[in-house]
């Protein structure tokens, strides 16, 4: 008995499931195709926003070298003397003066040479130094006059300008060292003549002095300690 051929309802049923296999078999690898787009699109995302960050922050290391000579943001410099402008301020014993010094400097404990009333040491090889003493009644055009003979007799020159520490008129005068570049302010209240120097690399000098100004704004000056009369207590 010979083998019965499929009847033509049952071609077309054949036909009608391979088609719709066919179609599955499409919308998977479509949808797999759109899933992968969307993962490729992530991932391309993720990496644009990584280069993005990251050039962000080459650019800030950048800025740093340049402002500190590769050293990076440390305790103690400009944006850190900013914020410590409200710290509590440091008082010469003899009541000549007080200031606030700049925020995690460090204050030596026997200033160089016996000059200095105190010197506070900070990063990068910066320092400030002041010095009080009694003027015996010297006028402001004298102390202009006693820098520039001692101006003439160094032969140098030191950019002599003017400034102000709080209401009091100052000589600000700036020079170039080998390794430091160094700000001077002098000037006079009552009895007492005030010398501040800060010291910072030339590469920092310029982004520095403002804010040493800032911080001399902060500057107290004294009195002179009574001296107590012969024989009294």
């Amino acid at each position: 008995m010979g083998t019965r051929a499929p009847s033509d309802e049952a071609l077309r049923a054949a036909a009608a499931r391979r088609a719709r296999r066919e179609r599955e078999e499409r919308h998977r690898q479509d949808r797999w195709r759109t899933r992968l787009r969307w993962i490729l699109l992530v991932f391309a995302l993720l990496a644009v926003a990584a280069f993005l960050a990251d050039l962000k922050n080459v650019t800030r290391r950048v800025g740093e070298y340049r402002t500190t000579g590769g050293a990076g943001p440390r305790p103690g410099d400009a944006a850190d003397i900013v914020r410590g402008l409200d710290d509590p301020p440091y008082a010469d014993p003899s009541g000549l003066f007080r200031v606030v010094p700049p925020r995690h400097w460090v204050r030596l404990a026997q200033p160089p040479a016996g000059f200095f009333n105190v010197v506070f040491q900070g990063p990068f090889d910066m320092d400030m130094s002041v010095h009080a003493a009694a003027t015996n009644g010297a006028t402001f055009a004298q102390l202009v006059e006693q820098l520039r003979r001692i101006e003439r007799g160094l032969s140098a020159n030191t950019h002599m300008d003017f400034a102000y520490v709080g209401p009091y008129r100052a000589v600000k005068r700036s020079v170039q060292l080998y390794r430091s570049r160094v700000l001077l302010l002098d000037f006079l209240t009552g009895d007492l003549a005030h010398h501040v120097q800060f010291s910072a690399p030339p590469h920092l000098y310029d982004e520095y002095e403002p804010v040493f100004l800032r911080l001399m704004q902060t500057y107290e000056p004294g009195t002179l300690m009574a001296v107590p009369a012969p024989g009294g207590p």
